[in-house]
């Protein structure tokens, strides 16, 4: 289906992409967007009966679903957004380490120009730092950010009249122990004693993975699933490790530092921690990451608040609900799938779409224009030029290459450099050293890239 606007860019009905050729060729509309595909008529149309649509969303920590509905029944579009959560964070700890860096070396390091506690913004005052009440870490900020301005891009485009939205909300205690209740579920499970403490006497003042065979006699507590890849401090991810063995694990985690031990030389230390690694991992409860429930239950309520203010027609549903619909329709387990199930449902839908719209968070760039190297020593800066012969990097361009070993057509997000040969980032790979005579613009850089997939079939 293709989004239609009138000629003062007011929202119409969807069409097929059939009579969309049609108007194209026959010269009574023009292409406004490339993605979502959007065409805009030439001459005024009155139109009485606008349909209204309504969009479902599945919110989630890496990808979140979406799905309008016409009449309650018709799918006109789905779509799945994927979200950058983990790249900010990735990037925060780049920032903090050469800063930290700095700072050891005794580098000058320039003080502070101004300090922004608050952002005025329609007469209210946005949360910015962590002691202000409804902060959100900017990793967490970006993903219900994503979901607000899909929202509002998407009702540009149609007349979107109500919101459907699962409020998730993910009980972590319940994750690790489904048994748990009464006191242990109010109390926890270190209640009178310090983690520690209470490693060393679970076990017994004994390494968990050489059971004292590197003969190192300092213990440390040591994260199962590293906090680098996102591991919590919960007592279900913590283990005693000796110092010899917890430098070597290092940042890997446990499943990871296994099969580094397989390939490795087989001595005696490494066969008794091969030995009991595994018998963590196969008789121990399975490591749960914690992070992105975490991230859902922190950002439910702000999203349902912003959404507030672009509709009054609101509908808050559940994650049971969701799946009992998703189940009594037998309906596949996927992300665009369970957000047409959100809330109320007919008795059967009708699908007018066969595609499934891919979205990607890229980001429109950084600020910070140095490059680091492992050890966070800032190695090189970045130009302070954006623009390279007409493009910059993040537009969607097409390249019908004509001669020389890349002969072909490439469609993606490019890269720019300075000596005007491009890298193309397509759907699958990237193509390096197209030159920018070939690239033709079709979509300037808003952040996202877009791709279609089909959907799943139905069962």
């Amino acid at each position: 289906m293709v989004f239609v606007l009138s000629k003062h860019k007011k929202t119409l009905n969807m069409c097929t992409n059939s009579k969309a050729r049609v108007l194209l060729k026959q010269g009574y509309a023009l292409v406004h967007k490339i993605y979502p595909f959007t065409i805009r008529l030439k001459t005024e149309l009155e139109v009485i009966n606008i349909k209204e649509c309504k969009i479902k969303i599945d919110p989630g920590s890496k990808v979140t679903g979406v799905a309008i509905l016409e009449n309650n029944t018709d799918v006109v579009f789905l779509a799945e957004l994927e979200h950058r959560g983990d790249k900010i964070v990735a990037n925060l700890i780049t920032r903090s380490g050469a800063r930290r860096n700095r700072r050891q070396r005794e580098t000058r390091y320039r003080k502070c120009k101004f300090v922004n506690h608050y952002l005025k913004s329609d007469s209210k005052y946005q949360a910015t730092t962590p002691s202000d009440k409804g902060w959100l870490p900017p990793s967490v900020k970006s993903i219900e950010l994503n979901i607000i301005n899909l929202v509002k891009k998407l009702s540009k485009l149609c007349k979107i009249t109500s919101v459907s939205v699962e409020s998730v909300k993910f009980d972590t205690q319940l994750m690790d122990n489904p048994n748990i209740s009464s006191v242990e579920y109010q109390q926890g499970t270190l209640l009178g004693y310090e983690v520690r403490e209470y490693l060393l006497e679970k076990y017994g003042h004994t390494c968990q993975y050489c059971g004292g065979e590197s003969k190192d006699k300092i213990l440390e507590v040591e994260h199962m699933i590293s906090k680098y890849n996102g591991g919590s401090k919960s007592i279900k991810n913590l283990n005693l490790a000796c110092h010899t063995c917890n430098n070597e694990k290092g940042s890997l985690n446990l499943f990871q530092w296994l099969d580094t031990l397989k390939q490795s030389k087989t001595n005696s230390l490494n066969k008794a921690r091969i030995t009991r690694i595994e018998k963590i991992l196969t008789t121990g409860k399975p490591l749960i990451n914690k992070r992105y429930a975490a991230w859902v239950n922190s950002y439910r309520w702000t999203l349902v608040n912003d959404l507030k203010t672009i509709t009054n027609s609101l509908e808050l549903a559940t994650g049971g609900r969701t799946k009992f619909n998703r189940i009594t329709l037998k309906i596949p387990k996927e992300h665009y799938y369970d957000a047409l199930c959100v809330g109320e449902v007919p008795e059967s839908f009708k699908f007018k779409t066969n595609n499934v719209f891919s979205i990607k968070s890229c980001g429109r760039g950084s600020h910070f224009r140095g490059r680091t190297n492992a050890c966070g020593i800032i190695t090189k800066n970045l130009p302070r030029q954006k623009t390279y012969f007409g493009f910059q990097t993040g537009d969607i361009v097409k390249a019908a290459v004509t001669k020389g070993r890349k002969i072909g057509i490439y469609t993606g997000r490019v890269a720019c450099r300075t000596s005007g040969y491009f890298n193309i980032q397509g759907k699958d790979a990237v193509v390096q050293g197209i030159s920018h005579k070939y690239c033709k613009l079709i979509q300037r850089n808003d952040g996202y890239s877009y791709f279609f997939k089909q959907k799943t079939a139905l069962i």
